[in-house]
This record gives C-alpha cells, structure tokens and sequence, in this order.
C-alpha cells in the first residue's frame, strides 16, 4: 500500500511540473493568438477596400487603415488597451484616424512632400483657424523632413503678409508625423509613399483573399524583443505558482489533517513545505521560462517552418520530460542515482506526460462543456489523469521492458544486454567448448566455530528449461527492475 501511495505522490509531483510546462507554453500560445487576430482584422479591413480608384488615390485611403491597424497591432503586443480606429467621414475638416486616448489624426499621402505639407496647413476661412486644428498630421514616412522643412518654410514667408495662413503652416510644422503613437512606445508602422501604391496594387489583386505575408506583416515583425521577454517572465511565474500550488496541496491537506488531530501546527512540516515551495517555485519558474521562449522561437521560425505550428501542450510536455532527464542525468554522473534508476524514472515520466495529455484533452472538453474560461482547469484534469496512469504505470515498464528484450535496447541502461552463455548451454547447443587452464590458489583454513542451532531446510522445486531464446537467456539480467 505504501508503494502505491509513493507511486501516487511521484505521479501527482511529475504531472504538476507538465501542467506547469503546458500553462507556460498555453501563455504563449495565447499571447501569439491575440497579435495574430489583430493581424487578420487589419489585413481583411485593407482588402474590403478593393476598388477602381487609382494606384495613388487608393494608396492615401488605405494608409488611414495601414497606420491604425498597425498600431492596434502593436498595442495588442504590448498588452496596452490604447486603440485607433478611422473613421471614414467625408465632412469638412474631419478626423480620419480616432484614438482612445485623446489623440485624433488627419492623413494626407498627396505625390511630393510640398503636396501633403500643404494639404496638411490647409486654412479654414469658415473656421478662422487651421483646418485641422487640435489633429497630429500623419504624412508617407519618405515626405516627413521635406513636409516639416516646407510647412517652416511657408510660415516664415507669410508671417508680414497673411499671419493667419503663418500660424496654419507654423501648426503643421510642429503637429507632423509619420506614424501614431501614444507615447508610451505603442505606435504604427512607417508606410512610404511607394510602399502606400505597393499596397493599392496589392489590394486590388488579392482583394479579400489578402494575407498578413502580402503585405508584410507577421508576428515576428509585430512584437519587440522587449515584449517577448516580459512574456517569457509572465509565463516563468504563472509556471511558478501552478507548480507550487500542485506541489504543496498534498501537504497543506496533511497539515490541515494533523492540526485536527492533534489541536496544534507541526512547526517541522511547516519548515519543510517552506523548503518545498521554494525549491518547486523556481523550478517550476525555469521550466515554465524555458518553455514559452522555446514556444515563441518555433512561432517565430527560429527552428525552421516545421515547428512554426507546434503544438503548446506537446512541447511544454515535452521540455518537462527532457529537463527532468537531464536533471536526472546530473544525479548519475555526480553518483547521486545509478544509470537504472534514471531509466526507471524516465519510463515513468513518459507513462505520466502520456496520461496528462490525454487527461488534458478530457478536461479541456469538459471546461467547455461547463463553459468554463479557465484554461487551468484542464491541466489540473490532466494531472489527475497523468497521476492515475502512475498508479498502473509498471504495466508500460513491462512492456518497453519486452521491447528492449526483442530488439537491444537498453534504455539508459535498466535492460541488461548480456548475451554471454554459460559452457553447459553452449555444450547443450553441439558447440565445441576449449577448455581455459586454471591455476589452482592455495587457502588457508581457517578456524570455524560450530553452532549447536539446527536449521532445518526446504528443498525447493526447481524447472530444467531446454529450450533456448533470446531475451530470456538470465532473468535477472534482461529487464531486470529493481
């Protein structure tokens, strides 16, 4: 009873540090999915914008989408609420591009920088002020330093003559830019000129089957390195605290049950679970860390196309299993865990991290089912599966055992490949035996103490096998499990 409760402890422990692995890489998975989705609505709001206009006209209303887009884009990457949105008026003097946080922009992609400088400084009559007062002035990234030269320009030269026309051109000078931005680091992407007409083409080809790829947008390009590592860490700490929380519940239950039996706190295990919880925390933190950077370069296409689709759950799996394998091989080489003993753990990490990814896919269905949004809730499914599987867990070993009797495999060692045969087999198989000398060692009796106590003794039955396999030459030598 015992053995199976240690087999359930170590189940329970294992399955804790996959949950931890798999909400890591699950963090990262999430983080991915939400930049793409602000890609894809970028990229279908420009190819709902297909029309018979002209390369130029076009290219001008789609930087109006380009710019706000990319700048929800980088918002969603950042994880900041700041938004933009165009707005499409026609009216006189209208904001093309609104902001959530007090900015409101006018977009002008005329030919030559002298063109949008002074659409941009445009002068209402009506108003008696600059048409697009209290608006930043976005123009083509290629057109800024020749806008700003032209807008100062032009209010030095009608500073004596129309001061109203100065001040209008003097506003542009100062309110010009090539991109949104909140001044916080969220901010749009630069669109030239000639990338605004590329786009125009691009748009008119590809219509509603334009593509993030078309138009040179991805994921890779969108976040910053800065982003993905604050990610990495949010994914290190989440990892953290599922690993101790899991990790330490069966404590916490043992202390709870002990202080209603015996009315007081076992200050020795409070200590221990201390110990426990530091030591599973950072653990859990590296291993959860280590996942979703490693998740985050396969999306990226650090590893090539092939992983670029990886599943989060499988490599969070498996970046468990490979990091306890090392761990464990750090113990046998410092002598801390012999070679059969890392086999043994390593068959029952495989046994769990399959039960935990089956249990995950049962509790995932079941959450939504339940219409649960925490995620979590399937991992801790899983984990109860994974630790189930501990429990019947030798059936596996038997079987890789038999595995690796039929074909050599050793396993890390827990499998014993001895294929030396004693001289009675080889003779009982028609093989001429050469007989080695010996040299006979001289002994020295030594003086002995009789015992008066008589044991008495059973003969045991024993079975004569004639027939010869390979893979059950010596029991204790082909799969032989400690």
């Amino acid at each position: 009873m015992m053995e199976e409760k240690n087999e359930i402890i170590q189940g329970w422990n294992f399955s804790s540090k996959i949950a931890s692995s798999s909400i890591a890489t699950q963090v990262g998975a999430d983080y991915v999915g939400r930049v793409n989705e602000a890609i894809d609505a970028m990229v279908k709001d420009l190819g709902k914008l297909k029309s018979n206009q002209t390369d130029a006209v076009l290219g001008g209303y789609l930087a109006e989408h380009w710019h706000a887009g990319t700048f929800n884009i980088s918002a969603v990457a950042a994880e900041s609420l700041h938004r933009a949105k165009t707005l499409g008026s026609t009216e006189y003097a209208s904001v093309d591009i609104a902001t959530n946080f007090g900015q409101s922009y006018s977009s002008k992609y005329m030919g030559t920088s002298e063109q949008s400088a002074t659409a941009q400084a445009a002068y209402s009559r009506d108003l008696g002020a600059p048409k697009y007062q209290g608006q930043e002035q976005v123009v083509p990234s290629d057109q800024l330093d020749g806008a700003i030269a032209v807008a100062k320009q032009r209010a030095m030269k009608n500073a004596d003559s129309r001061p109203e026309v100065a001040s209008s051109y003097e506003y542009t000078s100062q309110h010009l830019t090539d991109r949104i931005s909140d001044g916080e680091g969220v901010e749009s992407k630069l669109l030239s000129k000639k990338e605004s007409i590329a786009l125009a083409k691009k748009v008119k080809e590809k219509g509603e089957d334009l593509s993030g790829e078309d138009v040179g947008v991805s994921f890779s390009n969108s976040v910053t390195n800065r982003e993905i590592f604050k990610k990495i860490m949010d994914a290190g700490y989440s990892a953290a605290f599922v690993t101790v929380a899991m990790q330490l519940a069966p404590d916490i239950y043992k202390a709870i049950d002990y202080l209603i039996k015996n009315k007081k706190i076992n200050l020795q295990q409070v200590k221990q679970m201390g110990l426990k919880a530091i030591s599973s925390g950072t653990e859990g933190f590296l291993r959860g860390s280590i996942s979703c950077a490693l998740y985050m370069g396969c999306v990226q296409g650090k590893f090539g196309e092939t992983f670029k689709q990886v599943n989060p759950s499988i490599l969070g799996t498996i970046v468990s299993v490979v990091l306890e394998t090392a761990k464990n091989s750090i113990l046998v080489a410092s002598g801390k865990m012999s070679a059969k003993q890392m086999g043994d753990r390593f068959i029952d990490s495989v046994i769990v991290s399959s039960g935990f990814l089956v249990g995950q896919k049962i509790g995932v269905a079941i959450g939504t089912l339940l219409n649960l949004q925490v995620p979590v809730v399937g991992y801790l499914i899983g984990s109860l599966i994974g630790t189930a599987f501990s429990v019947v867990y030798q059936i596996g070993k038997k079987k890789l055992i038999s595995f690796c009797v039929d074909s050599g495999f050793t396993c890390f060692g827990l499998v014993d490949q001895d294929y030396s045969l004693p001289e009675s087999v080889l003779k009982g198989l028609g093989i001429d035996v050469i007989d080695i000398p010996r040299t006979e060692v001289p002994t020295t009796n030594l003086q002995r103490t009789e015992v008066r106590s008589q044991l008495s003794s059973t003969p045991l039955e024993t079975i004569n096998i004639s027939m010869i396999k390979r893979g059950i030459i010596s029991v204790n030598k082909v799969g032989y499990i400690q």
